[in-house]
């Protein structure tokens, strides 16, 4: 059964793996200039879990969502 709510994400700092991943789940985001994003798993040597590779590459487009999983770079809020 789908929920009949909206769940909103409000980002203020650092929101990187499992809490992007969190937030891309939600139905609206909104984050302040102080917020930075990224997949660090890869830093580590492990991909992003939780289908987290297929939401960012569908909230981002793909060749910024493959950057941020190949890289483990962040970005901020505010980067085009």
């Amino acid at each position: 059964m789908e929920s009949k709510e909206a769940v909103i994400a409000v980002i203020n700092g650092l929101c990187l793996g499992g809490g992007l991943e969190y937030a891309m789940s939600c139905d609206l985001r909104t984050a302040s200039a102080k917020a930075r994003f990224g997949q660090p798993e890869i830093n580590i040597g492990i991909m992003p879990g939780s289908a987290g590779t297929q939401r960012l590459s569908r909230l981002i487009g793909v060749t910024k969502a493959k950057q941020l999983c190949f890289t483990g770079d962040m970005i901020g809020a505010t980067r085009p």
